[in-house]
């Protein structure tokens, strides 16, 4: 599904003319494009091409004229104007004019992914949309909510996947619903007719990838293994992952380190564990084991100095890759 409101929009044939996509989860917004450009065509018996306009090159009232401007043809139009967020409310005013006398066959999108729903709710021009149901927020999924979502991808490919194989899943990939749909898409193919994705096919397949490297390299940083740490950043950079998410993906194993040292000091099982974490039982043996070589402290330094490498990264001109291969030499100090 796209998004609830936009579906409901469409099943009972009552597109509002302009909309407002907004918010960062840039995975469901560009999947709700895409669904709108695809009922539009379907609709007009045709394919419908998407217009794209930058709200940092174009004005509004450019954008606005090309809406009232029929196409020589006939035919629906498609508009597509993103970073809108950047119009001031002065630039805006002409669109409250247009929804008063919207172009023909028209629909266009305003992608502000900058956003908040309180900005939308409370601004002079975004608020009539947002009264219109014509401001759609797409939002990062927490991950308490990402196995619901995971399972109905799978169900939508013909397959079932259970809460663990979810779980794990998600531990293996990450957060973000790119890859989890990428890696998803693989075990889709990866299971053939088997019609459940069973845990133990994600330990197979989805768990080679990233969350294995990024478990070694916590183990050589608590280990002051510098070499080790190194060739396996090297690793991960020469896969393509950019330096704000690896940094990203070690915070979040230190934290779970973190947490699992806590549940086995106040005597968890790793049953316990995995039931506490919300991670399959596999991953929970192996971050006790790998927690009970950590002194807490230990840890603790560790996401501070993530935290100052993240800092870097943001603020300093010099190379991500330079940056984060300091950084590591110096978790490896004793």
């Amino acid at each position: 599904m796209s998004h609830p409101t936009l579906e409901r929009h469409l099943k009972a044939s009552s597109l509002r003319p302009v909309y407002l996509f907004f918010g960062e989860e840039e995975f469901l917004l560009r999947r709700a494009l895409t669904r709108l450009q695809e009922a539009l065509s379907q609709e007009a018996g045709e394919p419908v091409p998407k217009t794209l306009f930058d709200a940092t090159e174009t004005r509004l009232t450019e954008v606005l004229g090309e809406a009232r401007t029929p196409v020589l043809w006939g035919g629906r139009q498609f508009l597509v104007v993103s970073a809108a967020e950047r119009y001031k409310v002065a630039e805006l005013q002409p669109l409250v004019n247009y929804l008063e006398n919207p172009g023909r066959d028209v629909c266009l999108v305003l992608v502000a992914g900058g956003l908040k729903a309180r900005e939308v709710e409370r601004h002079a021009v975004w608020g009539r949309l947002f009264k219109a149901e014509a401001a759609l927020g797409f939002y990062r999924l927490k991950e308490g909510q990402l196995p619901r979502w995971l399972a109905e991808e799978a169900a939508q490919r013909g397959k079932e996947l259970p809460p663990a194989s979810a779980r794990g899943l998600i531990e293996a990939v990450g957060p973000d619903l790119t890859e989890l749909v990428q890696e998803l898409d693989k075990l889709v193919l990866y299971v053939g007719t088997e019609p459940v994705i069973t845990p133990a096919a994600v330990v197979q397949l989805a768990s080679r990838s990233r969350s294995h490297t990024i478990f070694e390299l916590v183990e050589a940083l608590g280990a002051g293994q510098a070499v080790r740490a190194l060739a396996i950043l090297a690793r991960l950079l020469d896969l393509g992952e950019p330096p704000p998410k690896i940094l990203v993906m070690l915070a979040r194993q230190v934290r779970l380190l973190l947490k699992a040292r806590e549940a086995v000091q106040a005597a968890a099982s790793p049953a316990e564990v995995s039931e506490r974490l919300g991670i399959p039982g596999m991953v929970a043996e192996k971050l006790v084991r790998q927690a009970g070589k950590f002194p807490q402290q230990r840890l603790i330094d560790l996401l501070l100095a993530l935290n100052r490498t993240d800092r870097s990264l943001k603020r300093s001109a010099a190379p991500d890759r330079l940056l984060l291969e300091v950084a590591v030499m110096e978790l490896c100090a004793p």
